[in-house]
Formats: structure tokens, C-alpha cells, sequence
């Protein structure tokens, strides 16, 4: 084989392999937006059927997005309730340096 074929194969295989990365995401697109569909219709027919569900869900949503999807207002954040009785330990580097001598010391001498 000369190296002119080996390069028009090379080249033909790098062709190969962008078409199939092409395909597999055309796949994938169609199938998140089959997915996307089917989660619309359902929410479609839940909101028609069964608001009392969608009432107890809008409840518990916590993300701004969500809550903005169905025109609710923010949720208040969470503050941290530290008690009065809280106990903290905190943990400090050792100094490994030796400590310097101290006027005490050096006047007994």
C-alpha cells in the first residue's frame, strides 16, 4: 500500500466517525424531544384532571424557576438557627517554630 491510500483511508475513516457523532445526536435530540413532549402532555392532562395535584406540587416546589412557572412568589430562604447553648470547636494549626526566649529567663542567669 502506498501512503497515499493509507491517508485517503484515514481520511475516510475520520468521515465515518464525524457522520456517526452527527447521527447519535440527531438521536439524542429526537429522543430529549420526544421526552419533552411526553412530559408536556401529561402535565397538560394533570393540570386538567387533577388540579388538587398540581396545587399540592406548586406547594413544594423550591427552585425561583419553578415557582415562577406557576406564577408564585419566591420562597423565603432559610436562615440558620444557631441555639444560645451551641457549642463550637475550633481546631488551630500547631506552631512549630520554638518559642523565644523569654527577659525572665535570661535575668536569672
Amino acid at each position: 500500500m502506498t501512503s497515499r491510500s493509507i491517508e485517503s483511508i484515514d481520511l475516510k475513516m475520520l468521515q465515518l466517525k464525524n457522520e456517526r457523532s452527527q447521527l447519535l445526536a440527531k438521536q439524542c435530540d429526537a429522543k430529549r424531544k420526544l421526552n419533552t413532549r411526553q412530559a408536556i402532555i401529561i402535565g397538560k392532562w394533570l393540570m386538567a384532571k387533577k388540579p388538587e395535584l398540581v396545587t399540592a406540587i406548586a406547594k413544594v416546589l423550591e427552585r425561583r424557576q419553578d415557582r415562577a412557572a406557576f406564577n408564585l412568589p419566591p420562597k423565603a430562604e432559610k436562615v440558620p438557627q444557631i441555639s444560645v447553648n451551641s457549642h463550637v470547636d475550633i481546631v488551630l494549626p500547631l506552631d512549630d517554630r520554638p518559642a523565644p526566649p523569654s527577659a525572665e529567663i535570661q535575668n536569672a542567669e
